[in-house]
């Protein structure tokens, strides 16, 4: 396939940004209008920014999930490069999770950390990611996308415990059911919209590096062959 960026590709990526900048600027302005939750104070604010980053980090991984099995199916590099790019794109909003919810925790639970259903499932899932993009790296072999979009499938198994675990084990301390004042609401929406837009955009961002080094490898190996070529001749 030509590794060429497409000229369309400038003008979303652009568009993309421009949106989640503003959608991010909006979400922060509502943050600030929000209410203050009795009980937490505002470090309850923090929900405005950990849930739209798990829910972002979900759909990342599941993006990769559905590129890897696209790339078995056709063996095409672009969806290795979408299954790859995603990944490592969830798995920073996926470290925003891990660094928010000890914040949020201290001040629900009175602990930083504890060893709960979904706290320790989400764990998991950021290991395993964190892991794939170390085997990832390196593998050299021609083998290294197979090998890539086999994790991608197998990972994601961990996302349904991850999202059904408050239900599946007793013991859960993050709440079935939350009620929410209709501007908190509102806030937590914008945020998520924003998020998800933004992760769009990193989206676009990151493939650019695949095709570009896809772009080099093509070169260096015509560049390798055209040596070879005037050797033999």
């Amino acid at each position: 396939m030509n590794p060429t960026i497409p000229r369309w590709w400038n003008g979303l990526g652009m568009t993309l940004w421009a949106a989640a900048l503003a959608l991010v600027g909006l979400s922060f302005w509502l943050v600030t209008r929000a209410p203050i939750e009795v009980q937490m104070g505002p470090v309850q604010k923090i929900v405005y920014v950990h849930v739209p980053s798990a829910i972002a980090t979900l759909v990342a991984f599941g993006v990769t999930f559905a590129a890897s099995i696209a790339y078995l199916a056709t063996k095409d590099w672009r969806w290795d490069g979408v299954a790859a790019s995603s990944c490592e794109v969830g798995m920073v909003f996926a470290t925003v999770v891990m660094i928010t919810g000890p914040l949020w925790a201290r001040s629900a639970w009175n602990t930083w950390w504890t060893w709960e259903p979904r706290l320790t499932t989400f764990l998991i899932l950021w290991i395993l990611y964190a892991g794939y993009h170390v085997v990832r790296a390196s593998l050299r072999s021609e083998s290294r996308r197979t090998i890539s979009a086999v994790m991608g499938i197998v990972f994601f198994v961990n996302l349904p415990v991850v999202w059904k675990s408050i239900e599946w084990w007793r013991g859960s301390l993050h709440p079935k059911n939350v009620t929410m004042a209709p501007e908190m609401r509102v806030t937590l929406l914008v945020g998520t919209a924003a998020w998800m837009i933004f992760y769009g955009a990193a989206l676009l961002q990151r493939m650019r590096i695949e095709w570009r080094a896809e772009a080099l490898a093509l070169a260096d190996d015509g560049a390798q062959a055209g040596a070879e070529g005037r050797a033999r001749g």
